[in-house]
């Protein structure tokens, strides 16, 4: 997994892989927007044969976290439903392509 931040911020949440992803590497959500996916432009990579080139971004508005689907071919599931855009809530189930994350409050 390759996170790639311009500067350091304080994190409002943070993405923790569920089991068997196979790292323990949490995802701060400090930044954003934040553009998950396999390109270079990407802030978030993961290895994961569904992730598209640009899959997802989460961006926050007054404080309230939302991502959306970026026509990934997979699509991006929130709590096992597939969204275009959603709220994206403390302890929501994100899958994108076939990695599962918890969103968590930040440390």
């Amino acid at each position: 997994m390759s996170i790639h931040p311009s500067t350091a911020a304080t994190s409002l949440a943070q993405l923790v892989p569920e089991e068997p992803a196979g790292n323990n590497n949490s995802i701060p959500l400090c930044q954003f927007p934040v553009m998950i996916g396999r390109s270079e432009e990407a802030q978030v990579s993961f290895d994961d044969r569904w992730l598209s080139r640009q899959h997802c971004e989460i961006d926050c508005f007054d404080g309230q976290l939302v991502i959306r689907d970026l026509r990934s071919r997979h699509g991006t599931y929130v709590n096992d439903m597939q969204i275009d855009e959603c709220p994206l809530n403390i302890d929501d189930q994100l899958r994108i392509g076939l990695t599962r994350f918890i969103v968590k409050p930040a440390i």
